[in-house]
């Protein structure tokens, strides 16, 4: 059996595997963990990889009828072309890291692959999106990250360093601001009225601010929880909250900023004629705020850019860039 792509988008939480037709419709899909290698380390990585792999093998042979079925328990399932689109590949080292777990996750399954492309989840999106034309994608999630493409094979980034150094304007960084700012309030440093804390406490279900505090430290925190604040600090800034309006206009500055290192640097002339800009992640899609100030902000510096939308689901966009290779 043969199909023309195997595509796979792989992140610091969860991995999905897909096998398209040649229409580029999934026929079968498997789900794993996250193989980003710098959150779970090289082995786990390569198990998760693999167990997304053959989860979508599995799926391509379980649709087989039973003379069908016989024959290919016999044989390999074999792709023209595999596009692995990894978190955690952000450098020359990273790329030769990722590689060797790509490959022993491969050895590990009955599969033959021709082309095998593999590179940062970020930009296989954005190629995917823009059909390898001049592009610029943002994105701000639980992280934040902006690849651009110039359309002749040279690529920028910025940004993308992770949560403990980095990840301005995202909703982490936005949950990380609310925290601070509940604190700096309880201390007294700050004498702007807000609603904020007492919303946050009601969020996580805490009495006291010292509640707040004793979780920070404790095992129980998390990325994603202070992430999920981000909501809480949108719906203080819908009422009027000063000091979560404020949080929210630094985070329009941190991804302008991340925006405009790419776009006026690198004495790459492209982006300033016509170029195609990809806006994703929950803060993006969600956050209305936001993204109509980054949008103005940059449709009168750029006047020419197109936005595109694109489908949600990266593994899409990633799906895109494998067909159009």
């Amino acid at each position: 059996m043969r199909y023309p792509l195997l595509a796979i988008d792989g992140g610091g939480t969860k991995t999905i595997a897909v096998v398209t037709n040649e229409k580029g419709e999934i026929v079968a899909t498997g789900r794993a963990g996250a193989t980003n290698y710098q959150v779970v380390g090289e082995k786990q990585s390569q198990l998760a990889l693999q167990a997304a792999l053959q989860a979508a093998v599995d799926e391509v042979l379980a649709g087989q009828d039973e003379a069908e079925a016989v024959m290919a328990d016999r044989e390999t399932v074999a792709f023209d072309r595999a596009v692995f689109a990894l978190a955690g590949i952000d450098t020359k080292r990273d790329e030769t890291v990722v590689r060797e777990i790509v490959a022993s996750a491969l050895a590990g399954l009955r599969v033959e692959v021709g082309e095998v492309i593999i590179e940062n989840d970020c930009l296989s999106a954005l190629l995917g999106a823009t059909g390898n034309s001049p592009g610029v994608l943002l994105i701000s999630g639980t992280g934040s990250i902006v690849f651009a493409h110039d359309g002749k094979g040279d690529f920028i980034r910025a940004g993308g360093w992770g949560h403990r150094v980095g990840d301005e304007g995202s909703g982490y960084w936005i949950g990380k601001e609310a925290i601070r700012s509940v604190l700096k309030m309880y201390d007294g440093r700050v004498k702007t009225e807000s609603i904020l804390a007492q919303m946050i406490l009601e969020h996580f279900g805490f009495g006291h601010i010292e509640d707040l505090y004793n979780w920070v430290y404790s095992e129980n925190y998390s990325v994603d929880d202070v992430s999920a604040l981000s909501m809480v600090v949108e719906k203080a800034a819908e009422q009027g909250d000063q000091v979560s309006c404020s949080i929210l206009d630094k985070a329009v500055t941190e991804l302008e900023q991340l925006l405009y290192a790419v776009l006026d640097g690198g004495g790459n002339d492209v982006f300033r004629s016509a170029f195609s800009l990809v806006l994703q992640g929950g803060i993006l899609q969600h956050n209305r705020y936001i993204r109509e100030k980054i949008l103005a902000s940059l449709n009168t510096t750029h006047p020419r850019l197109q936005l595109i939308t694109t489908h949600p689901e990266p593994i899409h966009n990633i799906i895109q860039r494998g067909l159009g290779c």
